[in-house]
């Protein structure tokens, strides 16, 4: 909606120069309600806009405002104003924008310096140039768009400085050519209505019209008329040089006043409502019946917008942007008679006369303006804090410093210490049922009753003397709010409320009541708290209120240091069960018309006459809102998720978010549109399954979030409007946060089956432990046996076939050869000692202590000597023990287990080879250690050798048995009448107890071999 000069004869900037020239001498009579009516608020580039010069504006259906410039194209939430670069590959620069239209489907076109630019719905969100349309209208001629139109029938109208196009089937066709087209409008018939370089004519679709007559009747020429429009009523609107006039039922009326109507006008627009609105040389205004009235003075508008939600926006020609907003809470002042601005206290009497006390009197609303009592009129102090009026329709006025007043038929009288008041400053005064005044001051409470006092400090029961305000309720029941809690009058003394005595920094200061007869405490900071079954329960903590009214439609009315507050009466009885919910409330402040947002501490702030106004005390003025009529508008703001910061980069939000895995931190910034009233805007969010309730947004608007778990979560977005309702039902934005491969559900899974497999394998390997131990010890056991066998072959059962040769002999001596048979015996008897001592060694395992002193060889010679002592045969036998190298230690159990090979083998040679000569060979190599006993006997029988043993004996497969367990190796050599040879050969790391790596081979010694095992 632009207000460009249209290309032909005089120019509309021309005529601008003498309109304002002329203006000064034209005397506007429009309404000052009119004028008082709407708030101003302008923006320009310092707030952001690009460029002061406003062509065009339009709001589309999500709510933000865009607003064509010189300097391109903005959009505008309420809040801030963001640039939209029009720039589209292989296109001119589109430079200034002039003319905007949101078609019927949501898409808006744009047209520009370059030709029109298409912005699909889907891209006005979150703007994205990739969705952009460039349409170029001709070729060659210039493409500058002067007007942009979409007609009922849903078609696009194009004007130019060179013709006039319509769109079909996705391109532009040129309908009129070499005709330049400043506006473009429609008829009820159809019919587009065209400023042309040629004057004012009709096209009918097929052809054109003209009206050749028209400009002289207007008293203009051709080229001086700037705008023919027909509204939804069927008058048809004349913008010329001459001024605005409307042809309806009576031809060609005008307006009054007469000098407003002939200055020259230069477009008419139609709100949603119905009102025509004109756009003239010295303003803008609005016409009412047959006058012209205008909301602000001195608007030199170039293009206007009236808004659904009332609001009117004005370009300008230098002066930005200007938005008018209707005023909610007009503001009286001293210009209306009060003796200054500051109000601290207001009273309806019963005649629903408005009576306010201030600093600097006592004032009454008469008409449109205040008349003020002050010293002279007998009020002998007029610092007036409290007001109230009996039942006897006196009216009593309470000061800060001169005590209480009286005021009747137009006379003062004064109550103060001298006649019983307990003190000078009068806080609150409250007609109780029986007509007498209970007087809260800061030194107790005092209790009028036919002109006497009766006062209470703490020694009647207050909590403490400092008394804020007193209240009787509609039971009968008398309560003092003090410094120290609330107090209530029972039996003549006052007795706290328990659970008003509180330690938490918050202080209740004043008691009102509702229709219902709950009784309320406003709190000090903040909070709202309700007197229920004598303890303090809360209803708000975040509100800052000081006094509370109810009206007849039943809101409740909260005056504070934010504003005015207006909340339901049932939707503050549903946040005491409810509170999860959020409390829907609307506020007024300084956008509504408030000059100061902070209410006055006076008693009471605040009065609602008979005529359905409140009346709030400021400190800057007197409050009035007007309750029969709607205070603020019910449009929802329009919510949504703009922009993504992931990490450091900031991109469009899109219609959901998938987050890289390993994402740590994501800002969601919140869009909430409301152009009339941004600041009052709440917003909350929450996030599932990540948030256990809703958040407050700051004024940033912006939600962060670190390590969001992986899934899909819905995030939350609600909000409540300039009427305080909070949209229960908000947006919701699916955020997907992937995972790394190991946070996925089949890793899971996965993983989970192979701890089961794995737990279940530790189970077999378990049980197969213990079946193994099982094994092992019984294996052991059987080992033990056959340990205990070999040993008691090896020593017992040998010694007493020893002991019994010596006994055999014995025998034979006797009786002849007695002293030798003796000494036989003895020796026998020496014998069963050792056999006794190795057989209960050989049971537990144990060395010989005196043998293990002595080295492997002295131990051999030792043995081989009692051999040869104790063999029967005639011709002795010759033994001997040869050693090669030089000798080791040898490991202690490595010793005694060749020892015993040793043992084995010599006992076998003594007793059954029948040999001559019997010889020991011990060699200590540096890597083997051999040893070697041989006899020149008569030899082992084969079937014995091949057999390892013989039938009841343990000799051979012992010594073997023995030799694996050392890891060695034991050969036999025998042959028939030749002799036997035993040869033992083991590693010399296993042997010598000086070797570096002899430890490891023990160890591995030590454990069961399996062909130890599984010996039979």
């Amino acid at each position: 909606m632009s207000l460009r000069k249209p290309r032909c004869g005089i120019s509309i900037r021309s005529c601008l120069v003498c309109v304002m020239t002329l203006a000064g001498s034209v005397v506007l009579l429009g309404s000052s309600r009119t004028t008082d009516d709407y708030i101003r608020t302008n923006f320009t580039v310092e707030d952001g806009l690009p460029d002061n010069i406003v062509n065009a504006i339009v709001q589309t259906g999500n709510g933000l405002l865009w607003v064509g410039t010189e300097s391109g194209l903005a959009r505008f939430d309420g809040r801030e104003f963001i640039p939209i670069d029009l720039h589209i590959p292989d296109a001119p620069p589109q430079g200034s924008v002039s003319s905007l239209v949101e078609a019927s489907n949501g898409d808006l076109w744009v047209g520009t310096h370059a030709g029109v630019v298409l912005i699909p719905r889907s891209a006005l969100d979150q703007f994205d140039s990739t969705q952009l349309t460039y349409y170029q209208l001709s070729r060659g001629a210039s493409d500058e768009v002067e007007s942009l139109y979409q007609s009922r029938d849903g078609v696009i109208w194009v004007g130019t400085n060179h013709g006039l196009y319509r769109q079909e089937s996705g391109k532009f066709v040129s309908v009129i050519s070499a005709l330049s087209v400043n506006r473009i409008a429609e008829s009820l018939d159809g019919h587009l209505l065209l400023i042309t370089g040629r004057g004012f004519v009709e096209w009918d679709g097929h052809r054109i019209i003209e009206h050749p007559g028209l400009a002289a009747s207007l008293g203009v020429h051709d080229d001086q008329i700037f705008n023919v429009f027909q509204d939804r009523a069927g008058t048809m609107w004349y913008c010329s040089e001459a001024g605005i006039v409307r042809r309806g039922r009576r031809p060609f009326a005008r307006l009054h006043p007469y000098q407003v109507s002939r200055t020259t006008a230069f477009r008419t627009y139609e709100d949603p409502q119905g009102g025509v609105w004109v756009v003239s040389g010295i303003g803008l205004y609005r016409a009412i019946a047959d006058r012209l009235e205008t909301p602000a003075p001195d608007i030199r508008a170039r293009s206007f917008y009236p808004a659904k939600d009332g609001e009117l926006w004005v370009g300008t020609n230098g002066n930005g942007l200007i938005r008018l907003k209707h005023r909610v809470v007009r503001m009286y002042t001293s210009g209306d008679g009060l003796p200054n601005d500051t109000t601290m206290a207001v009273l309806s009497s019963h005649d629903g006369k408005v009576w306010v006390g201030g600093n600097c009197g006592l004032s009454v609303l008469e008409g449109e303006r205040f008349k003020v009592y002050r010293e002279r009129d007998g009020l002998l102090n007029s610092c007036v804090w409290a007001l109230a009026e009996d039942q006897n329709r006196d009216l009593w006025i309470g000061t800060y410093g001169g005590g209480l007043f009286r005021f009747r038929d137009g006379h003062f009288g004064q109550y103060s210490l001298e006649q019983g008041l307990v003190s000078k400053v009068v806080l609150q005064i409250s007609v109780a049922h029986d007509g007498s005044l209970w007087i809260a001051t800061p030194d107790g409470v005092s209790h009028m009753q036919n002109k006497h006092f009766q006062n209470y400090t703490v020694a009647e029961g207050l909590s403490s003397n400092q008394v804020f305000s007193v209240y009787q309720d509609r039971s009968g029941g008398v309560w003092a709010v003090t410094q120290g809690g609330i107090d209530r009058l029972v039996g003549g003394r006052f007795v706290p409320l328990p659970s008003a005595q509180t330690r938490d920094g918050r202080l209740s200061i004043r008691l009102a009541e509702d229709s219902l007869g709950d009784l309320y405490a406003m709190n000090s900071p903040k909070g709202i708290s309700l007197i229920e079954n004598n303890r303090l329960v809360a209803v708000n903590e975040n509100l800052k209120v000081l006094d509370m009214v109810e009206s007849s439609q039943h809101n409740l009315w909260f005056s504070g240091i934010d504003g005015i507050i207006r909340i339901a009466l049932s939707d503050l009885k549903k946040s005491v069960t409810d509170r999860d919910a959020p409390l829907d409330y609307a506020r007024f402040d300084r956008a509504d018309g408030m000059n100061s947002i902070q209410c006055s501490v006076g008693a009471p702030n605040m009065a609602i006459t008979p005529d359905d106004k409140l009346w709030v005390a400021t400190v800057k003025g007197l409050a009035m809102l007007d309750l029969a009529r709607p205070q603020q508008g019910n449009t929802k703001p329009t919510v949504f998720v703009g922009a993504v910061t992931i990490g450091k980069n900031k991109e469009l939000a899109g219609r959901e978010l998938i987050l890289a895995p390993g994402t740590h931190h994501v800002e969601l910034h919140l869009e909430a549109v409301d152009l009339a009233s941004p600041e009052k805007v709440r917003l909350q969010y929450r996030m599932d399954s990540v948030d256990a309730a809703w958040l407050d947004a700051d004024a940033t608007r912006t939600a962060i979030y670190t390590n969001i778990p992986v899934g899909t979560h819905a995030f939350h977005v609600r909000a409540s409007g300039s009427d305080g309702v909070w949209d229960r039902i908000g947006i919701l934005y699916n955020i997907t946060q992937r995972p790394y491969f190991y946070q996925t559900t089949w890793f899971r899974l996965v993983s989970v089956s192979a701890l089961v497999f794995l737990l279940f394998a530790v189970y077999l390997i378990r049980v197969r432990h213990i079946i193994r131990q099982t094994h092992v010890r019984h294996e052991e056991r059987l080992v033990e046996r056959e340990r205990i066998a070999r040993e008691l072959h090896d020593t017992l059962l040998q010694s007493f076939q020893g002991l019994t040769l010596h006994f055999q002999r014995a025998r034979n001596l006797l009786p002849e050869r007695a002293a030798e048979a003796i000494r036989t015996l003895d020796r026998a008897l020496d014998g069963a000692d050792q056999a006794i001592v190795e057989g209960r060694d050989a049971i537990h395992d144990l060395r010989s202590p005196a043998l293990a002193a002595q080295g492997l060889a002295e131990e051999i010679t030792s043995l081989g000597e009692q051999l040869v002592a104790n063999d029967n045969n005639k011709d002795p036998v010759q033994f001997r023990v040869v050693i090669e190298g030089s000798a080791q230690t040898l490991n202690s159990d490595v010793h005694t287990e060749i020892f015993r090979i040793a043992r084995e083998a010599l006992r076998n040679a003594f007793n059954h080879s029948q040999a001559h000569r019997i010889e020991t060979e011990v060699a200590y190599g540096s890597n083997l250690f051999r040893l070697r006993i041989r006899d020149d006997g008569k030899g082992i029988d084969p079937e014995v050798l091949n057999r390892a043993e013989r039938i009841g004996h343990w000799g051979l497969a012992g010594m073997r048995e023995r030799a694996q367990r050392l890891g060695g190796e034991l050969e036999v050599w025998s042959e028939p009448g030749a002799g036997t040879e035993v040869e033992l050969r083991i590693p010399a790391p296993i042997v010598y107890e000086s070797s570096s790596v002899r430890n490891k081979f023990w160890l591995f010694w030590k454990k069961p071999k399996k062909d130890h095992e599984h010996h039979a």
